[in-house]
């Protein structure tokens, strides 16, 4: 079997991993994982988690220190956290790997990422749309989502989070970090970029939008509304959280879209719309569009959708 996307190759793989046919799924990533170049950290991963779960920990390290070489580097994170390293833990050779691993991600650390952009001809104090990335890309991946605000007249200002994963990908996966994040590079924005105050917007693609949609309701910052595009679901294991924050929410007016593609199957859009529909019957002003034949990833379509997006929200 050959796939069409590395999103189908690994989406099998979890399939492999779940049945525990961790043979077969080390030898389906090392056949299938070269065919998809731009995904090798990914793939990677993929053959150092299926060679640890049978025990050839030569591979591993092989693979690790050839991804070091190259110039590629993983997380802290991920080394600790995920299961499949766990026997792994305190061995001289894995951990000497790690500390490489650290040292290359010092390496490569820079101050905090924050894009900006200005529309042409833009008034003294636009409106401005904070928006994030989803996991696993960064802020210029993200970009092609937001950029049709710009032209509409808006600052644009997309912050990239500072939970790295490996090379090139970073995740906002503890929460708590991400919101601080977040609310640092706005403070940032205030000093250094006039903009219109009342007119801020929240959005995110991805994990990026529940990141979005769970400051905005908690009013972790002081926003219009929130528009995300495929987004996870946040508080579904903490659903007292949610109802204590929808109240204060209604009484700030705040209102949210939500853009869906019709063919993102990275998504779970059954969850997205109870959630729409609880804040609706909260009192909030919420709205859930679906874009035809979109997927996960960004499709010109998105950009209508996200200025009615703008517009729903009441700041356009």
């Amino acid at each position: 079997m050959t796939f069409a996307t590395f999103d189908a190759l690994s989406q099998r793989l979890i399939e492999l991993f779940q049945n525990q046919e961790f043979a077969a799924a080390l030898e389906l990533v090392t056949r299938e994982g070269p065919r998809f170049p731009a995904d090798r950290p990914l793939a990677d991963y993929w053959r150092m988690c299926a060679a640890a779960r049978v025990e050839q920990r030569q591979l591993v390290y092989q693979i690790a220190e050839q991804a070091l070489a190259d110039g590629l580097w993983y997380g802290q994170t991920l080394w600790r956290a995920s299961p499949s390293f766990k026997p792994l833990q305190g061995d001289p050779a894995f951990e000497q790997l790690v500390t490489a691993s650290r040292a290359a991600e010092a390496a490569a650390a820079t101050a905090p990422i924050m894009l900006t952009h200005l529309p042409a001809g833009h008034s003294a104090a636009p409106p401005l749309l904070l928006a994030l990335h989803g996991n696993q890309r960064t802020a210029a991946a993200t970009l092609p989502f937001w950029q049709a605000a710009v032209t509409a007249g808006w600052a644009l200002a997309v912050p990239q989070s500072t939970q790295a994963m490996f090379t090139g990908a970073y995740v906002w996966d503890d929460l708590a970090q991400a919101q601080a994040d977040v609310q640092a590079r706005f403070a940032e924005l205030r000093e250094r970029l006039t903009f219109d105050a009342g007119r801020v917007v929240l959005a995110g693609h991805s994990m990026g939008g529940l990141i979005a949609i769970q400051m905005a309701l908690t009013g972790a910052l002081p926003v219009r509304g929130f528009v995300v595009n495929g987004p996870a679901v946040p508080f579904l294991e903490e659903p007292q959280a949610l109802q204590a924050a929808l109240g204060p929410a209604r009484g700030r007016g705040l209102r949210g879209y939500f853009i869906v593609g019709a063919q993102d199957d990275a998504i779970n859009v059954v969850e997205i719309r109870a959630l729409a529909d609880q804040l609706r019957a909260a009192g909030l002003a919420v709205e859930v569009e679906t874009v035809p034949e979109a997927t996960h990833d960004y499709t010109p379509a998105y950009a209508a959708a996200l200025l009615r997006g703008l517009e729903f929200v009441g700041a356009g």
